[in-house]
């Protein structure tokens, strides 16, 4: 996905205003990678949303992102 079509994914979602809060499990760091795996919760509209992330990145030497993977699934809110 490039940097348009990014834009163009999360332009609806802004226009809705949903409220949302992580929760990490793991993180890891060696260098200049990094790996997480975390659940985003997200309230929309009345509705509850979690999906598991797993987060795989690598990062320039000026700290900026140079790579990144995920691996999503959405999974049954509690509640």
């Amino acid at each position: 996905m490039d940097r348009d079509k990014l834009i163009a994914h999360t332009r609806p979602v802004r226009k809705n205003r949903p409220s949302s809060r992580i929760e990490v499990h793991e993180a890891l760091a060696d260098g200049d990678h990094i790996a997480a795996r975390y659940t985003l919760h997200v309230r929309n509209r009345n509705k509850d949303l979690a999906i598991e992330v797993c987060f795989f990145g690598q990062f320039t030497p000026h700290g900026r992102m140079r790579r990144a993977n995920l691996l999503t699934r959405t999974v049954r809110e509690a509640g």
